[in-house]
Parts: structure tokens; C-alpha cells; sequence
């Protein structure tokens, strides 16, 4: 009597997942491991922020669904690991969203401009281990678009800002462009950055 033996085929979809995760893993290692030797403080730092991009983009694919990324679940995983990463112990990160799957094509640039703004609120909203509270939120807006919104209730902005911090916009706004969204900052008890987009109008 012949033994009937079915061997199941690795899903070829699963395993590009996991080998573009670990090629994430690697360059963010690597970014890292470069910035320890920078002998420029400025240098340092940059590298710091290309690592901690590169790991953004690379916890993507671990939410990748039929027609884009769970962007939802993608921040609940993430919220954590921002707060982690600046060191923050007082203020806590929250997130309200509502399920969305935005296309591969805005994907990155969307997780880019949350690390941002979520990154300048914990620094600049919350020195010296102030209590508060960072909300990511992801809604539907009455106009048809969808809003991404970090919210705080930390010290405001600083007039004017430092150099890195007119930077960190700049790069938001840019981003913003990207996708075809409209990017608002508003200084009321705490600091509102909106950004109202369409997904898959990218």
C-alpha cells in the first residue's frame, strides 16, 4: 500500500515578505552600527533617523493585505516602538484608527510622516520626562478624505524653532506632496498635525 504524502508549497508571496523584512533589518542594523562611529554629533544623529526610517518602512510587511498595507494595525504596532526610541517615560502614545488599507504607493511615504510627527512630538513636546499624551488617530472627514492626525498636549512650538525642527516640517510637507495631501499644524493647548488625504490618489 502506496503512502499518500502531500507536501505543501511555501507560499512564494510569504517568503519575499519575510526576506525584504530582513533585508530592512539588515540596512537599519547597519545605519546604526555607522552612526556610532560618526565623529560628528549632526552626522550622528542623521544616521540615527535613516536607521529608525528604515525600520519603519520595514515593519510594512508585516501588515501587508489584499490591496496595500493595514495601516491600523501597522500603527498600533509602531506607537510603542516610537515611544521607545526617544527615550520618553512620562507621556504615553495612543492610537484611534479606524480600519484602512491604503495602497503600496503611499504606504511608505505615509508611515514616514507619522515616524515624524509622532518623533517631534515626544521630543519637543515633552522634555524633561513632562507628563502628557501623544494620540495618532486615523479618521474619516466629512469632505470624502481620509485624516491622519498626532495630537498632542505638550509645551506647543517653540516661535520660530531650531534649524532641525523647520527640517523635520519641511520634510513632512515634502512628503505631504507625495501623496497628494494637505498638511496642517495649529498650536492650541498642545500641537494638532493633520493630514488630509485620499488613499490611492497618490
Amino acid at each position: 500500500m502506496s503512502e499518500d504524502r502531500t507536501v505543501k508549497a511555501a507560499d512564494p508571496t510569504s517568503e519575499l515578505r519575510h526576506r525584504t523584512a530582513n533585508i530592512f533589518q539588515l540596512l537599519g542594523a547597519l545605519a546604526r552600527m555607522r552612526s556610532q562611529r560618526a565623529g560628528d554629533p549632526e552626522a550622528a544623529r542623521q544616521l540615527l533617523w535613516v536607521a529608525d526610517a528604515i525600520g519603519s518602512l520595514g515593519a510594512l510587511e508585516r501588515h501587508r493585505a489584499d490591496g496595500g498595507v493595514n495601516f491600523a494595525a501597522y500603527l498600533e504596532e509602531m506607537a510603542p516602538v516610537w515611544r521607545r526610541r526617544h527615550g520618553v517615560r512620562a507621556a504615553q502614545v495612543e492610537v484611534q484608527a479606524r480600519p484602512v488599507i491604503v495602497p503600496d504607493s503611499m504606504a511608505s511615504t505615509l508611515a514616514l510622516i507619522a515616524q515624524e510627527l509622532v518623533g517631534n512630538a515626544l521630543v519637543h513636546g515633552f522634555a524633561a520626562d513632562r507628563p502628557g499624551r501623544v494620540l495618532i488617530r486615523v479618521a474619516d472627514r466629512t469632505d470624502g478624505r481620509t485624516e491622519l492626525a498626532v495630537l498632542d498636549d505638550g509645551i506647543g512650538l517653540a516661535p520660530g524653532g531650531p534649524a532641525e525642527d523647520r527640517f523635520g516640517l519641511w520634510i513632512v510637507r515634502s512628503l505631504a506632496a507625495q501623496v497628494r495631501g494637505e498638511f496642517t499644524l495649529t498650536d492650541q493647548n498642545g500641537v494638532a498635525a493633520v493630514l488630509a488625504f485620499v488613499p490611492g490618489a497618490a
